[in-house]
């Protein structure tokens, strides 16, 4: 039985395309995913150019999915959808596939796709994982929902190959920071952007347009380190499934105003603010007696490096620290996390090599941000054992 699509006919340049919309029971039933062995033979075989990038599963699983099944108005642009015929031949008209216009400018009509056809999704591979995946979910609600999707005919490898490089080469994805600028829906980014109101360092001070300072930039942080950092706090305050707590989901799509999104947004602030207090260099830049690209910089002028909290692996490793304090259900981690900031000098310099620093560059990377979250709980004469934050004599990182 031939699948049968209302579609717009497209041409760009010697590209024919044909516009339209697929159910998600469709996507489920037609698109064979990059990782399926079908598609070796396409791309040259195994070993030698296989289909495309691999998915990432988890994102897929922990990221995507969940938008689809937790939100009522969820989108997703549309998938660009490779039409293969089973005998990897050109994809002929007639047989594999039928044009029926129905407009008298024959662009408007309907396609009817043989059941032999398959579809490969040249971009939106994970949009398509994730719609496979909630269909297998939630089958009476997700099936009849539909996507977005340009369906191109196959022509040979060479051309598919081209397709796939031309949507994913020139694809120029926002950063992350911009995309949280504009997100409403996730609970953590309602919560930043009440702490960049609520936190005077904060305000007006935080990047929503990249995911890096530049030299001269007058902000001390990112908005995606900021929710990141959001992420861990929370987590240490409500337990590793802090996504689910009613406190954190009935937060979506409130406005950041809103004194529910407040009572929660308390608890970080009283964290930034120990950090803040504690880090007196911030409490200059504040009242304008230093820039925040000094900061990070350093000031010639005055023989100054910079320091390492002025940086994102700064935040981020101080917010972990916070974190193992607040886990560690002491009586006031905000006093061990003060004791600890005031104990490390955080200037930059060969005390950081290996921690925070390669040669005289801040290591803003994973491993960097954990041991340098390591290092300022040593000189805090604290370590993190199995069973959490146990007294240890300050150790020397060197």
């Amino acid at each position: 039985m031939a699948i049968q699509i209302p579609v717009v006919k497209g041409k760009t340049l010697s590209t024919e395309y044909w516009l339209g919309s697929l159910s998600f029971s469709a996507i489920s039933k037609y698109v064979k995913l990059p990782e399926n062995t079908d598609w070796d033979d396409v791309f040259g075989g195994k070993g030698g150019q296989e289909a495309q990038r691999k998915l990432a599963k988890t994102r897929v699983t922990n990221e995507i999915v969940p938008y689809l099944l937790n939100s009522d108005d969820a989108f997703f642009s549309s998938l660009a959808l490779i039409l293969v015929p089973s005998t990897g031949k050109p994809l002929k008209e007639g047989s594999d596939y039928k044009f029926i216009p129905i407009a008298a400018d024959g662009k408007i009509g309907t396609l009817e796709i043989d059941e032999s056809v398959d579809m490969f999704p040249a971009d939106g591979q994970h949009r398509a994982a994730a719609i496979i995946n909630a269909v297998k979910q939630d089958r009476g609600r997700m099936t009849s929902q539909e996507v977005p999707v340009v369906l191109l005919p196959y022509v040979d490898k060479e051309k598919l190959r081209q397709h796939f490089s031309d949507l994913n080469l020139n694809a120029k994805p926002v950063s992350q920071s911009m995309g949280y600028a504009f997100e409403s829906r996730d609970p953590v980014v309602v919560l930043t952007k009440r702490i960049m109101k609520d936190v005077p360092l904060f305000e007006k001070r935080v990047n929503e347009l990249s995911n890096s300072l530049a030299k001269k930039s007058p902000d001390v942080i990112t908005m995606g380190t900021l929710v990141q950092a959001h992420h861990i706090l929370l987590e240490a305050l409500y337990g590793s499934k802090y996504k689910e707590k009613s406190d954190i989901t009935d937060l979506r799509q409130v406005d950041p105003a809103d004194e529910r999104v407040g009572i929660v947004a308390e608890k970080l602030r009283d964290v930034w603010e120990v950090v803040i207090d504690n880090i007196p260099e911030w409490d200059l830049l504040m009242k304008g007696k230093v820039s925040a690209r000094q900061l990070r910089e350093g000031d010639p002028a005055n023989g100054t490096a910079g320091y390492v909290f002025a940086f994102g692996l700064g935040w981020q490793a101080i917010a972990t620290v916070a974190a193992a304090l607040i886990k560690d259900e002491r009586d006031d981690w905000s006093e061990g996390l003060a004791h600890c900031l005031r104990a490390v000098d955080w200037n930059k310099g060969g005390h950081w090599h290996g921690v925070a620093m390669v040669g005289d560059r801040v290591n803003n990377t994973g491993p960097g941000i954990k041991a340098t979250a390591g290092y300022i709980l040593s000189m805090g004469g604290l370590a993190a054992g199995d069973g959490g934050i146990v007294s240890a004599a300050p150790q020397d990182p060197n």
